[in-house]
C-alpha cells in the first residue's frame, strides 16, 4: 500500500490512501513499514527535524529509486519545510 501524509496535491490525494500523524507515530519504526522523506536535498540538510527511521529519497530522480520501493511494505510519502 502505498500512503501520502498530508499531500496537498489532488492528484496524489485521489489515488493513495492517506494517513493521520496519530496513525503514524503508531507505525513508526515497524518492519512492515517504509517512510520515505521527500524533501529537497539542500532542505532536508538544513532541517534540525527528521522523522525517526524515515529515509530520504531524492523526490526529482524517481526513475533511480521506484523500482526499489518493496512491495510487501506500507510504504508512506512525507515532505515539509
Amino acid at each position: 500500500m502505498c500512503t501520502a501524509l498530508f499531500s496537498p496535491c489532488s492528484v496524489i490525494a485521489a489515488s493513495v490512501d492517506r494517513i493521520t500523524p496519530a496513525e503514524l507515530n503508531t507505525k513508526l519504526c515497524s518492519p512492515n513499514l517504509l517512510l520515505l522523506d521527500l524533501r529537497d536535498a539542500d532542505l532536508w540538510e538544513k532541517s534540525k527535524i527528521k522523522m525517526k527511521c524515515a529515509r530520504r529519497i531524492d523526490p526529482d530522480d524517481v526513475s533511480s529509486w521506484i523500482d526499489t520501493l518493496p512491495h510487501d511494505k506500507d510504504i508512506v510519502f512525507y515532505c515539509c519545510s
